[in-house]
């Protein structure tokens, strides 16, 4: 037996067993959250649908990819439920470094980032609702007209509202493309 083969067996025997690699958990959050920052960072977010090139625009654009990646691990059950939370974390510490490198001073950190927090859950609520589950098609155009409407609202700057319909439409395409890449279908 060689060693990956052994490492396999090992793998089943912690998942049957309850035991769970921590560092494994970690380094795959690690890869799922670049994964989702890259995606938030292509430059037809910001030119094409109008995002504000912002922090505030950034952290839509984050938030909403680490989304499409916790919809996808919630295929996974308590797996996917666990590193889901590692991603949000990951997330989180990375906005906390974010902010205190655009200056912004110890005591607001912590408001700035309870604000995160409670926004984040308004995000959390409305993906449920906007994001199709695993094995389904969205058919509710309401969802979907409300989650275009959060973005072109919330995405956008003041004084230049986001392209909310195209932001939406893109998010569920990337999620449709990486369940299909994930069942083992074509892109």
């Amino acid at each position: 037996m060689n060693s990956q083969q052994q490492g396999g067996i090992v793998a089943r025997l912690r998942r049957l067993f309850g035991s769970r690699d921590v560092a494994a958990d970690r380094q795959e959050a690690a890869k799922i959250y670049r994964r989702a920052v890259v995606r938030a960072r292509r430059p037809e977010l910001y030119m094409r649908y109008k995002v504000a090139d912002t922090p505030a625009g950034r952290y839509e654009m984050i938030a909403w990819q680490v989304m499409v990646e916790l919809n996808l691990l919630g295929d996974r059950g308590e797996d996917g439920r666990r590193i889901g939370q590692e991603v949000v974390d990951l997330m989180f510490t990375d906005m906390d470094r974010s902010l205190r490198e655009l200056g912004v001073g110890d005591p607001s950190v912590g408001r700035q980032m309870r604000e995160l927090g409670n926004t984040w859950k308004a995000r959390v609520a409305l993906a449920q609702r906007a994001l199709p589950p695993p094995a389904t098609q969205s058919d509710s155009q309401g969802d979907q007209q409300e989650l275009a409407v959060f973005l072109e609202r919330n995405a956008g700057a003041r004084e230049a509202p986001a392209d909310g319909q195209g932001l939406a439409a893109d998010l569920l395409q990337i999620l449709q493309r990486l369940r299909a890449e994930q069942q083992g279908g074509a892109p």
